[in-house]
């Protein structure tokens, strides 16, 4: 028998008691580590006004929108926390772009609309858990000012800064950049997002129990650890 050929055999064999415990050791400790962290991301997740304004836009938007609720979002999650002046248009490539003054009764064109923001912002999260992330996203909103850093209450951390002309996937991912900036490590280990649907949920488990998406049983992908 070849030295390769034994080394590949001694690999599938079991391993000694104390190298098993060692094994349970350290898995142990990166159990106990992923629920801490994920207990900190829950706490963040209730705290954070971006974060909140972001994920209520991907999951409502897996519907059509009508256009007062694309309106009351932008005002209690873009405008009312200082985020941005509410902008006088709306736009997407590809779509009519709407002055926000005048959507009341273009439900078509408001639905098109959040559904291609909906599809931009969940193709820059998919790459955000790719295995070998571009980061274009979060370059793009570093880049052109679209977050910011400052001291809220006595701590340093960004803040979305999106402006009045942006696209409206711009502004949705300007909420989900500075959060994210804030702890990348945290959302890198608990994040998954849908291939299918774009559905972005938090899993404290090193992968989520089942890779189909409870709601259009596509796949769900997540950073490999």
């Amino acid at each position: 028998m070849t030295n390769s050929l034994k080394i590949a055999m001694a690999s599938l064999a079991p391993a000694g008691r104390s190298v098993q415990s060692e094994m349970l050791g350290r898995g142990a400790r990166s159990d106990a580590g992923r629920a801490s962290s994920f207990l900190a991301l829950r706490a963040r997740m209730l705290a954070s006004p971006c974060l909140a304004g972001a994920l209520q836009f991907m999951q409502v938007t897996t519907r059509p929108w009508e256009p007062h609720e694309l309106a009351a979002w932008l005002l209690e999650h873009v405008v009312a926390p200082g985020w941005m002046r509410a902008p006088r248009a709306l736009r997407e490539p590809g779509v009519e772009t709407l002055e926000l003054s005048g959507i009341d009764g273009r439900h078509r064109e408001v639905a098109a609309l959040t559904a291609r923001a909906r599809e931009r912002v969940a193709l820059a999260l998919l790459d955000f858990v790719a295995p070998n992330p571009d980061g274009d996203f979060l370059r793009a909103a570093l880049y052109s000012a679209r977050v910011r850093w400052s001291v809220v209450d006595g701590r340093s951390t960004w803040l979305p800064a999106p402006r009045e002309m942006d696209r409206l996937s711009d502004v949705v991912l300007s909420l989900f950049a500075a959060e994210i900036l804030s702890d990348a490590e945290l959302y890198r280990s608990h994040m998954t997002v849908c291939a299918g649907c774009g559905r972005v949920a938090f899993t404290q488990e090193t992968r989520p129990l089942s890779a189909g998406c409870p709601r259009c049983d596509g796949e769900v992908r997540w950073r490999a650890r």
